[in-house]
């Protein structure tokens, strides 16, 4: 059994590693990772794209900001992607779900959310991108303590390489938990960096 379960934890880690993207960006009090790859490195034979991302966050003043806890926030998301079809753009999209855990505070629970994301590239721009992703997960969609979850981003990038970008932007994630409380648990600008593979 335990050769096994060490079999199985070194081949999902030789698919992750195997990962197309490496997505990293901080704030003051926030680190945000994420590993993209083809959704047939998890699934074989299927198309699209999966998405594993971690979000931490350290409270500076829980004491006296309720909403300034601290928060772990993992996700694990499918998507169907393709090209939008716009023309003088370079533009794709993705539709799908993301399974989510969360821990804030006195707060634990999931939600299965749904959204998007999207990237847009000009021609004779194509160092140039505008990118960003939407998730939300009402309260029937939402379990344990979790009565609501909602994740969004808008980031502008430059290419600094084939293989590397730079990026700025915004996120904000909203963690409602039961039975009431503040639901604004991440707000803000961010600096990051994506690597391809």
């Amino acid at each position: 059994m335990k050769k096994f379960i060490a079999a199985a934890v070194m081949s999902a880690f030789a698919q992750a590693t195997a990962a197309e993207e490496f997505d990293i960006n901080i704030s003051s009090d926030t680190v945000r990772g994420v590993l993209s790859g083809p959704l047939s490195r998890v699934f074989s034979a299927v198309t699209g794209q999966y998405d594993a991302g971690l979000i931490y966050k350290k409270g500076e003043n829980s004491s006296t900001d309720p909403e300034d806890t601290d928060l772990t926030l993992g996700h694990f998301g499918a998507l169907a992607t393709g090209d939008v079809g716009a023309k003088g753009a370079e533009a794709g999209a993705g539709l799908g779900v993301r399974a989510v855990f969360a821990d804030r505070g006195n707060a634990t629970g999931g939600a299965l959310a749904l959204g998007g994301q999207f990237e847009v590239r000009m021609p004779g721009f194509e160092r140039l991108g505008l990118t960003g992703y939407g998730y939300f997960a009402p309260g029937i969609l939402s379990f344990s303590d979790l009565k609501s979850y909602s994740e969004y981003a808008l980031d502008v990038e430059f290419e600094v390489v084939r293989a590397a970008a730079v990026y700025a932007g915004y996120r904000r994630v909203n963690v409602k938990p039961e039975p009431s409380g503040p639901s604004n648990a991440d707000d803000g600008a961010h600096l990051g960096l994506r690597l391809t593979f």
